[in-house]
């Protein structure tokens, strides 16, 4: 992209001639042009301005900017070009970033009379574009009671660079301040939350419609202006104004639950009993829905809610998707037991080393599909644990079917990978094949491929096929970073320590620990906390730093876990 704004630069490239990037900036805004007539508004006091015209071209010609042979045209984009488009998307925030100042500011070459009143037209032209942009902005605010920030907007656009200049010589009229009647500010604000469906779920009468297109805040096809910094991906009640409150409210109320969330959540200061019902299965539904790409997330969700039985039950899952298990057994201690909970308490108690797991495992198959799969899946675990790997593969490929039936896509994909890894340790080709299966399960969801990534590269460690993993490992890492998950990532760079290790490359692998320490530290997953600890003792042949790691696992009631570190310790100091 060729940069115009604030000064003149081609992205990316150290090309820096200023005449041949004023032709492909002019090239690129005005279209495509004759050569002589270039060569003359380029070149008006040169003795042979096609001659300086074909020497600019020369040095544009690596850069690949300028196609044509009598008539030239731009091969670049510029940020005039994106500049307008948010302008005419009503993006405040994109106009922002991409306005770094006057239109070619700095470029003071000699220009000759054509050329120099072509960029100073054009500088004006362009900062009377921004201030009309944010003046239609303005004005949109004023109209729908948000005096406050129409004045912002003003205020911010005249101290911008050049807009006041611009100003000085053309005075666009002011804004209108009152607001609309009330029945056309609803009007926009059902058209806003719900364009294309507003007039299908409220009532709106056609008089305040025709005020909305009078205004401009409707445009021909029934579009409303977009307004910047008001939009329903994170609503909460702050900034938007009472009539947008009952429109969102009103509509939460004529939808399905599982589109009414948001609606929910920004007219949450209204809400009579039934809403409060009503919101509160969606925000379950939709909790229950993040629990596979995104379990900080619907933890967060429910940590808001009333705590009522299914709200404990699913925090209980997130914590435990998120490795933080003696939490998530605290959350269950309130509630009564059944197979549903029977079911996450199974799986927590093998994760923390403790008695009972099998016998939750019984009551588990009592219950839901869902209940039923986490049954076979636990049990599968326990047969691993014995070494019954046959037994154990075929458990986890039941509970992967059970998982594909309840709609449980997260756990589908856990099964299928303790299917691969049981295969594995029976020396089954299949397991591969398996793993392949669990990343299509997956999907795009970047938590679910972090998991199987880590799988397939410890697969290809134990093969030998050290560069492979390494690179599964940094891939797995990636898509953890991207889900924003900590235990999944710390997990990625452990693994990537204890190949370094492994391979006598001691610095990167005591980097890759640092890294797997301060995640699992701060997402409080103490086994993992131990497990980088206990790596990082045999790296430094430091025993104190696996006391540490039984000292956390104390603190946080991971006794079993503590005393199966404390032999490992024990083994340690006596090499």
């Amino acid at each position: 992209m060729l940069r115009t704004l604030g000064g003149l630069e081609l992205e990316g490239q150290s090309f820096n001639r200023t005449k041949p990037l004023l032709l492909v900036a002019y090239l690129a805004i005005e279209g495509p042009q004759p050569r002589r007539r270039l060569a003359e508004m380029f070149w008006p006091e040169a003795q042979d301005p096609l001659n300086s015209l074909s020497v600019a071209l020369s040095q544009l010609r690596p850069l690949r900017a300028v196609e044509g042979e009598e008539v030239l045209s731009a091969r670049l984009s510029t940020d005039l070009e994106a500049l307008r488009q948010a302008l005419k998307q009503g993006r405040p925030d994109q106009v922002r970033r991409l306005y770094r100042g006057a239109f070619l500011r700095g470029v003071e070459i000699p220009l000759g009379e054509e050329l120099e009143e072509w960029v100073w037209s054009t500088r004006e032209r362009v900062a009377l574009e921004v201030y009309q942009g944010y003046n239609r902005q303005a004005r949109a605010f004023f109209a729908l009671g948000l005096a406050e920030k129409g004045r912002s907007l003003l205020e911010e656009v005249q101290g911008l660079d050049g807009v006041r200049h611009a100003l000085e010589t053309h005075e666009p009229p002011p804004p209108k301040l009152e607001p609309l009647p009330r029945e056309a500010r609803r009007a926009f604000w059902a058209y806003y939350l719900a364009p294309g469906r507003a007039s299908e779920l409220l009532r709106l009468s056609s008089e305040a419609l025709e005020r909305l297109y009078e205004e401009g805040l409707l445009d021909g096809s029934g579009h409303p202006l977009h307004l910047g910094g008001l939009t329903l991906t994170e609503p909460t009640s702050s900034g938007w104004p009472l009539e947008a409150q009952e429109v969102a409210l009103e509509l939460a109320r004529q939808m399905p639950l599982r589109e009414a969330l948001p609606f929910y959540r920004l007219g949450r200061p209204l809400w009579n009993e039934e809403d409060r019902q009503r919101a509160f299965q969606a925000l379950l539904a939709e909790a229950q829905r993040l629990l596979s790409e995104n379990p900080a997330q619907s933890l967060r969700l429910l940590q808001g809610l009333p705590m009522h039985p299914q709200a404990r039950l699913l925090q209980a899952r997130a914590l435990e998707r998120l490795g933080r298990y003696q939490e998530a057994l605290e959350v269950l201690e309130e509630l009564e037991s059944g197979p549903e909970v029977a079911a996450v308490r199974g799986s927590l108690l093998f994760r923390l080393g403790q008695p009972g797991a099998a016998e939750e495992a019984e009551l588990a198959a009592q219950g839901s599909t869902w209940a039923q799969g986490e049954a076979l899946n636990l049990r599968g675990l326990l047969a691993y644990n014995r070494g019954n790997f046959e037994e154990a593969a075929a458990l986890f490929a039941r509970a992967a079917v059970r998982f594909l039936a309840a709609g449980e896509t997260a756990r589908q994909v856990d099964a299928l990978n303790n299917r691969a890894i049981a295969l594995f340790e029976l020396g089954s080709p299949e397991a591969e094949t398996v793993l392949t299966e669990a990343l299509q399960a997956a999907g795009e969801i970047p938590l679910l491929r972090a998991r199987v990534l880590l799988n397939l590269g410890v697969v290809r460690e134990r093969q030998g096929r050290l560069e492979e993993a390494g690179a599964l490992y940094r891939a797995s890492l990636q898509a953890a970073q991207t889900a924003g998950v900590l235990e999944a990532a710390g997990r990625a760079w452990n693994n990537l320590g204890a190949l370094f290790h492994r391979q006598g490359r001691r610095q990167e692998a005591e980097a890759a620990y640092r890294e797997a320490l301060a995640l699992a530290k701060e997402g409080r997953e103490w086994v993992l906390t131990a497990a980088v600890l206990a790596n990082l003792a045999e790296l430094r042949g430091d025993p104190e730093s696996l006391e540490e790691a039984i000292a956390l696992l104390h603190e946080a009631r991971y006794t079993v876990l503590a005393e199966r570190y404390r032999g490992r310790l024990e083994a340690f100091r006596a090499r």
